[in-house]
């Protein structure tokens, strides 16, 4: 499904993967659960993209929702894989995949901007697309019929940190927030996000 403009997100079990065409390149945000390499491939191939087209793949956190079908894109499709320094080894032990390359906080890849969020994980990060104002949120935030949520505290190695770094995303310039987990917001994203942080912090 077409999101924005190069912006496309491809539903699979549980969790949102998104495909980002740049220059008739491919980059994966999250690879999604194990099993549905042959969904993401063809859902390229819609885009009258070859598959091969996938060459990057940027990973938000190391849990299995979000790194379960790396190995198979690895194994088929020799892609780069980048993820936070903090949250590599992480990755590297769930998925048994080697991350290529480390991110951290303010780096610029494929014209986003790398934002580390810690909290859910040590080295969760979002990703703001600077062309289309679209905030990838990851596991900081989940959608529920058009509302905006904490991520329940238990699932969250530091709760406190979590609910920090979703205050912290007030000070970037965003439209729509894509999370991992329920429908994309569009327009008024920063209003959601704001109205979260409000109730989280006692009207901040």
């Amino acid at each position: 499904m077409k999101v924005i403009d190069n912006i496309h997100l491809v539903e699979i079990e549980f969790v949102n993967v998104y495909l980002i065409v740049r220059d008739n390149r491919v980059i994966l945000i999250d690879s999604g659960l194990h099993g549905y390499v042959d969904k993401i491939a063809g859902y390229i191939e819609s885009l009258g993209l070859s598959p091969d087209s996938l060459k990057s793949v940027i990973i938000t956190h190391y849990h299995f929702d979000h790194t379960g079908g790396l190995r198979e894109l690895v194994d088929r499709f020799n892609v780069t894989v980048y993820s936070h320094r903090d949250e590599k080894e992480l990755i590297e032990e769930e998925s048994g995949v080697e991350v290529d390359e480390v991110l951290v906080d303010g780096d610029q890849i494929y014209g986003l901007t790398v934002i580390h969020t810690p909290g859910h994980t040590p080295g969760h990060i979002c990703l703001l697309d600077q062309d289309t104002k679209a905030l990838f949120i990851g596991d900081l935030v989940y959608e529920e019929n058009g509302v905006l949520y904490e991520i329940p505290r238990k699932y969250s190695r530091d709760p406190i940190g979590n609910r920090e770094s979703i205050k912290k995303l007030l000070a970037y310039d965003f439209k729509h927030i894509l999370p991992s987990h329920g429908k994309p917001i569009m327009d008024n994203g920063y209003e959601k996000l704001r109205e979260l942080v409000s109730k989280l912090f006692g009207g901040t």
